[in-house]
């Protein structure tokens, strides 16, 4: 690709550029053209933090589909894509994962920007294919039902061979003869074609995915992310992941060790709703001990933690442990279907101390009508009690609950922003002094309620309010 002239195309070819040579790639892709555009409509830190915006793009290069990263900026306007810097006008098919309720924003942001009308119903034969897939729509596909050509529920592995035969078939088939072909997989819902019953699949782990490249713009840090378990076993009332991906899928720990030997020269992440979950822990944390393997892991529980598991994080340079209690109370927990006890967090605090952990994150989710002055009681006496622990920084982490579709909590409405602001002010106000607070937005947090719930044309009527 050519440089752009104009100072601000170039700007932002420059910040395209400057990220894909920031990439350690382990393993090049070729093949055909890229014709798919595959987007992550958020920035490049988040987009390089999911193995997705990888895996996927590896699945369908294996099936003869040339695929190109992309990910959102707010003041973009070309949008080059990672590989070659290609404006994605050059892309017959765009391709989103939708991750994040709020990234709909951005998607409605670049069909915009390109001139692509939002109702897929208004699109010509010279417009893209927009499909988009992703977690979000595992509990509501509905939502970009009006927007993309087709939406994809479910793993890809399911059906990526058939998914790239129709896009290969572009030339001969035309724009509207691939979304048809699109439209007869079960796991496809379209607007254009009038389809809306689908049936969503769960992939097995038979083969453990794995990213092509590390950078140090990502959480994980010039890490290979490796995946080695999909969905969740726990109900939490308020997470939909434990009602959406079952059954819950574990990669065996002998394709997980062959991967990680393979490519022993680099340090891993290891991906999972929470890794003290993964069945083969114990043998795998001994397969990395003996090995000097130095990884982090993407979430963990407080109640099936050890000191091993701990020591090995250590280890990895990791001076900070991050946990999740959610609720700010035993009572509140409880209600919350989040079976861990008071105990069980301060056994993993005292245990993370010990090994030489200095930083502590807590994450807590207010506003749940239940709440009382007690509740939040408790809470500061746990901050109090982890201070005592000799922390050198302790940072609570609080946003508001937002109720989710699929969930025991789907029917509940959010907290308002007058009360989540008091509830706010009398946690600052009792707040041990050397805690760092950090509060969620407001309006990001109800902005996230809003989009969980639009279904079809309410979504369309919901984008044009907010231009």
């Amino acid at each position: 690709m050519r440089k752009p002239r104009e100072s601000e195309a170039f700007r932002e070819y420059e910040r395209v550029l400057r990220f894909r040579k920031s990439e350690r790639i382990i393993w090049e892709q070729s093949g055909n053209l890229a014709q798919v555009a595959f987007v992550f409509p958020n920035n490049y830190e988040v987009a390089a933090s999911s193995l997705a915006w990888s895996w996927v793009q590896q699945l369908l290069w294996r099936q003869g589909v040339g695929v190109e990263r992309f990910f959102y900026e707010p003041w973009f306007k070309r949008f080059y894509s990672v590989e070659s810097q290609r404006p994605i006008d050059e892309f017959p098919v765009w391709m989103f994962t939708f991750q994040f309720e709020n990234d709909l924003l951005n998607i409605a942001d670049m069909l915009r920007k390109k001139k692509v009308p939002l109702r897929a119903g208004e699109r010509k034969d010279f417009h893209p294919i927009v499909l988009v897939g992703g977690p979000v729509t595992l509990f509501n596909p509905r939502i970009v039902f009006e927007i993309a050509d087709a939406v994809y529920v479910g793993d890809l592995e399911c059906s990526a061979p058939l998914v790239a035969t129709a896009i290969n078939e572009f030339k001969n088939l035309g724009r509207a003869g691939v979304i048809e072909e699109l439209a007869k997989l079960e796991q496809v819902i379209s607007s254009v074609t009038g389809k809306e019953s689908f049936k969503p699949c769960v992939a097995p782990l038979d083969e453990v995915p794995v990213s092509h490249y590390t950078t140090p713009f990502s959480v994980f840090k010039n890490k290979l992310l490796v995946e080695v378990g999909r969905g969740c076993i726990r109900r939490c009332a308020f997470c939909i992941t434990g009602y959406t991906k079952k059954p819950v899928k574990f990669a065996r720990i002998e394709s997980v060790k062959e991967i990680l030997l393979r490519y022993r020269n680099v340090e891993f992440g290891l991906i999972s709703a929470t890794i003290t979950d993964y069945p083969y822990l114990d043998e795998l944390l001994t397969f990395l001990e003996v090995e000097n393997i130095r990884f982090s892991v993407s979430s963990l529980r407080v109640d099936r933690v050890s000191e091993r598991l701990l020591k090995l994080l250590r280890d990895t340079e990791h001076y900070s442990f991050t946990i999740a209690p959610e609720g700010i109370s035993q009572r509140m927990r409880d209600v919350m279907l989040k079976d861990i006890t008071t105990d069980e967090i301060l056994n993993s605090l005292k245990l993370a101390r010990n090994v030489g952990f200095h930083n502590v994150k807590m994450y807590f989710i207010i506003g749940l009508e239940e709440e009382r002055e007690d509740d939040y009681q408790e809470l500061f006496e746990l901050l109090d009690t982890t201070i005592g622990m000799g922390y050198r920084r302790v940072t609570l982490s609080v946003n508001p609950l937002v109720p989710k579709p699929s969930t025991p909590f789907s029917k509940r409405q959010m907290i308002s922003k007058k009360e989540y602001e008091e509830r706010l002010k009398y946690i600052k106000k009792n707040v041990p002094k050397d805690v760092l607070l950090e509060a969620e937005s407001y309006r990001d947090c109800y902005l996230q309620y809003q989009i969980s719930k639009l279904e079809g044309k309410e979504t369309l009527e919901f984008l044009n309010n907010l231009k």
